[in-house]
């Protein structure tokens, strides 16, 4: 039922000259409440100009704004540049620059050029153009519906999600550092629950719209409000500029640190050479892989083991800590550390050496050399340094 509190003011009558119906009424002002059956307020609309028809019992107005309620407390505010309140509220169509601001939880502002509104079924759609923005987040699609009830937000069609650091936010959003894709979405706005059904495709890019890395994974589950995405595996990342590609399970996107971090195991790939260890975490920001443990490196001619790794993809640099071992063919040597240092060459192969000089090191030295008559061979011994 609509409960109308309308206020006029300089009323005046409009006569269809080839219509014999009641002619429609002008109101420079009107504003419009409803209650829900319990007595609990629903909405509030109000217009600086107005025309109701009774016979259809349609309402026109004019850069409307109002208020959604939820248990009786105010909820969204929304406005736009045109309204049409049909059968006394039963529908509700907002058009041209819709803005829906949540006013609380997340604070999340909706925005779209078409919002069908049914306040019976306490239910918004947005069908054009819809995008869902927070400070930092930006989420489009080609359809939104909005559950009142549970603030529920589905995303449908093809729903892409771009994010922004603080750094970049200072530069008036310019291209965003994050584009990640997905299908259908459903996010919770009070408590921050995200699923999002794949394929997932990510990119980071860089100056440009440079793309920096690729991500691919099967799905998407998280939490806004805590701050985290899970992509849920078979989890691929790739760097094209440097033929690299990494293979992981499941994988947490910590957003406010803007980091990928994985306690699973995982193989890495850069041209010649191959990283396993057991969970890493990339910080995308400063442009680093940390292997958490069980770090082993392979390229041709040498194995690395070390507890802990750490590559720098933007200065090359590798460092390997922690009861460190370095094989090498040739000679069959070995070295030992509790650090190794090294830089990548542009093939992708790693050379090291120890900061402060505390390695030890074991190698063979094959004697070749023809023996003289009468003289046995003998078998070379280790050297040690």
């Amino acid at each position: 039922m609509l409960a109308g509190s309308v206020v006029l003011v300089g009323c005046e009558a409009v006569q269809d000259r080839a219509s014999t119906q009641a002619p429609p009424f002008v109101f420079k002002s009107l504003e419009l409440r409803q209650k829900r059956t319990n007595g609990e307020r629903d909405w509030d609309l109000t217009s600086p100009e107005a025309r109701y028809e009774f016979s259809r019992r349609l309402v026109r107005a004019n850069r409307p704004e109002g208020i959604l309620y939820r248990d009786n407390q105010p909820s969204f505010r929304v406005s736009a540049e045109r309204a049409t309140v049909i059968n006394d509220g039963q529908l509700v169509l907002l058009e041209g620059n819709v803005q829906l601001q949540q006013l609380q939880g997340q604070k999340i502002l909706i925005k779209g050029d078409r919002l069908r509104w049914t306040p019976p079924q306490e239910l918004l759609v947005m069908e054009q153009r819809p995008e869902a923005i927070d400070r930092l987040t930006r989420i489009k699609s080609t359809k939104a519906r909005l559950q009142q009830r549970s603030n529920d937000l589905t995303l449908l069609g093809t729903v892409q999600l771009e994010r922004w650091t603080p750094k970049q936010l200072q530069k008036k959003r310019g291209h965003a550092d994050s584009v990640v894709r997905a299908g259908r979405t459903v996010w919770n706005l009070n408590q921050g629950g995200l699923n999002s059904e794949g394929p997932v495709l990510g990119q980071r890019r860089g100056d440009g719209h440079k793309t920096l890395q690729q991500l691919h994974a099967k799905s998407l589950k998280g939490n806004t409000k805590q701050g985290f995405i899970d992509l849920i595996g078979p989890v691929r990342v790739l760097a094209p500029e440097r033929e690299g590609e990494l293979k992981a399970s499941t994988t947490r996107w910590l957003i406010q640190e803007d980091a990928l971090l994985s306690q699973h195991p995982f193989t890495a790939a850069l041209k010649d050479s191959t990283l396993v260890g057991d969970g890493f975490r990339i910080g995308m920001g400063q442009t680093t892989l940390k292997v958490l443990k069980g770090c082993e490196l392979s390229q041709p001619g040498d194995q690395l083991t070390a507890n802990t790794c750490l590559w720098n993809w933007t200065t090359n640099r590798v460092s390997a800590r922690g009861q460190v071992e370095l094989r090498r063919k040739a000679n069959q040597q070995v070295t030992r550390s509790e650090r190794l240092d090294g830089n990548v060459g542009k093939k992708g192969l790693v050379v090291f050496s120890s900061p402060d000089g505390s390695v030890k090191s074991e190698l063979k030295i094959k004697d070749d050399q023809p023996l003289s008559p009468g003289k046995s061979k003998r078998r070379s011994a280790p050297v040690r340094f």
